[in-house]
């Protein structure tokens, strides 16, 4: 398969345009496929505004249709369908799927450090989000700036108050307590329908990372390796469901692994060896195809889960507030 790149002689914009263009004229998208931005700017690991570009000049050469909804249509027809756009799709490997280095580079290390500074400061108070001091933090444009921060929304780790300021916090007893509710409603029944759908490769990948975590010695502990798997089960298994609706739910409901985070930061604590423990159970159900078993565990895992948060949320209430990034103000 050819590879493309949004990099090198052509600007970002163009290398979209060409292989959504590309794919439009092999008929690569079922009818009434609908394509938004953002599943396309992480899709080339780029921001949006080259993929707004490049959508709005296709409009206009008559490639894509408008429809009374957000994005385009690939079609005329209709029929609304808004299936998850994969890279093979576009005519794309795995290798293929980035923008220009620096800028994939820079976007990825913002949002994680976004990420990290919000997820420690909701777990003290609530706090202001000045979007303006963090991309001057930051050293990026306020698209970039605000993107990133849209991200965050999504996953429930920010919002915005009354006067649309951008805002984290405060996390809660209550707010774990209703996003674990919400978890056990919808993470198995989850995990039983996708299991048969997740690449035994995948699951293999998955099991090693936990044995390796396992292994670990306090002092060797690896805070990226675990946000890894957590992300493993809570996230890369479910985005496998048929129903993305689903998994955006789930999604919206993990703030309480921050808790995890930011109480292994704050205390050096030793790796958790129980949870990975079930985790890995849970894996390996999966890789032997009983996935009703595997959801079972689930269930009992998540119950286990929300007791263990509970109780560092309770210890990370006596401990200093952190020194955070200028761009958070602390409200209360």
């Amino acid at each position: 398969m050819a590879k493309q790149r949004a990099s090198g002689k052509k600007p970002n914009f163009e290398v979209i345009k060409d292989a959504l263009a590309a794919a439009l004229e092999r008929r690569a998208f079922p009818e009434g496929q609908v394509i938004l931005e953002r599943p396309i700017a992480e899709i080339f690991k780029t921001s949006r505004a080259p993929v707004r570009r490049a959508l709005a000049e296709l409009h206009e050469e008559g490639k894509l249709f408008k429809f009374e909804g957000r994005g385009y249509k690939t079609d005329n027809s209709d029929i609304i369908l808004r299936e998850e756009i994969r890279p093979e799709t576009l005519g794309l490997d795995d290798e293929a799927q980035t923008s220009a280095p620096a800028e994939a580079s820079i976007i990825d290390d913002v949002y994680r450090a976004t990420k990290r500074s919000t997820s420690i400061a909701m777990t003290f108070g609530q706090f202001r989000i000045r979007s303006e001091k963090h991309s001057q933090h930051f050293g990026v444009s306020r698209t970039i700036s605000r993107e990133i921060l849209g991200k965050l929304m999504d996953e429930g780790l920010v919002g915005k108050d009354s006067t649309g300021h951008w805002i984290t916090g405060p996390l809660t007893a209550r707010d774990v307590k209703q996003d674990f509710e919400t978890r056990r409603l919808l993470e198995p029944y989850s995990l039983e329908t996708c299991g048969p759908l997740i690449p035994v490769e995948l699951l293999e990948q998955m099991k090693l990372r936990l044995q390796e975590a396992l292994a670990q010695t306090p002092e060797e502990k690896n805070q990226s390796l675990l946000e890894t798997i957590e992300a493993d089960l809570h996230q890369r298994c479910h985005s496998f469901n048929p129903n993305k609706k689903i998994a955006k739910f789930i999604n919206q409901s993990l703030t309480p692994l921050v808790v995890g985070l930011v109480f292994s930061d704050a205390v050096r604590a030793s790796v958790e060896k129980p949870g990975l423990r079930e985790h890995l159970a849970i894996i390996e159900l999966l890789i032997a195809g009983k996935h009703s078993e595997a959801s079972e565990h689930l269930h009992d895992h998540l119950l286990n889960a929300e007791t263990r948060t509970l109780e560092r949320m309770k210890s990370l209430s006596v401990i200093p507030e952190p020194s955070l990034p200028s761009y958070l103000v602390k409200i209360s």
